[in-house]
């Protein structure tokens, strides 16, 4: 459990972070897990944003946004195990409306990468809706992949006790 805390407080502040320096409305983490033998990706920080605290992001088991692999955005990058720049999210023929229906929200633009251990899937992590641009730059891609190294470390480090 403890583990659980150190790892949302360090991606938590990582997510901030990256939020403010790609200007980014929101980022979220989503944590790979198999229920059942069924593979899916449930949220574990949502919305964070500059402002944002850790309780206001930090996900309940009953309050979680559960994806299987097979669709929308999030289970394409868990598939191919690779980053996503997506400048129209409406013209993206992997984009599901789910999110944006639940959260009574508009997602226009998505940077999505998904955070591996070895050939492992851990988590995918995204930042949605360029802030005073039309879409993310490979310069914002770019920014988002450094600083995901700090989370990926810790996301790693947790993935390794939650197995042992």
């Amino acid at each position: 459990m403890q583990e659980s805390i150190n790892m949302e407080k360090v991606v938590f502040k990582t997510l901030k972070r990256i939020s403010a320096l790609i200007n980014a409305e929101w980022c979220s983490l989503f944590m790979y897990r198999q229920r059942n033998g069924i593979p899916e990706l449930a949220s574990r920080l949502f919305n964070v944003h500059k402002d944002s605290t850790l309780e206001e992001c930090l996900v309940t088991s009953d309050g979680e946004i559960v994806f299987p692999l097979d669709i929308g955005v999030l289970g394409h990058v868990a598939q191919t195990k690779r980053t996503i720049n997506i400048q129209n999210a409406l013209e993206c023929q992997h984009f599901s409306t789910f999110v944006d229906e639940l959260t009574q929200s508009t997602t226009k633009n998505i940077l999505a990468t998904p955070i591996m251990n070895g050939k492992d899937m851990v988590a995918v992590i995204m930042a949605v809706n360029k802030i005073g641009g039309p879409f993310f730059t490979s310069a914002d891609e770019n920014l988002f992949l450094k600083y995901l190294n700090f989370a990926s470390l810790n996301l790693k480090i947790y993935h390794l006790s939650y197995l042992h």
